[in-house]
């Protein structure tokens, strides 16, 4: 299954439990800026974007694996409503 949520990285906290969320899950993370993709698993390629703006997530994987990977953005405040 594949699912597409917006997020927004308010600071340096934020950016680091996206990046520890992303990295503890086995779903496939690609995290868009509106013109550059990167994996959303490498911080260095996050901190590559325009963290400024919201970031297209698309989550590709397990359905129950994608549910607790966005329930987990959601409960840190990270999901911007649709």
């Amino acid at each position: 299954m594949k699912k597409e949520v917006k997020v927004s990285l308010g600071g340096k906290s934020q950016i680091v439990q996206f990046i520890n969320m992303n990295s503890k899950s086995s779903c496939e993370i690609d995290v868009q800026d509106g013109h550059s993709y990167i994996d959303g698993k490498s911080i260095v390629g996050l901190l590559s974007l325009n963290l400024f703006k919201p970031l297209e997530v698309t989550v590709i994987g397990d359905d129950k694996k994608i549910s607790a990977l966005i329930d987990s953005y959601n409960s840190h405040q990270l999901l911007l409503a649709e």
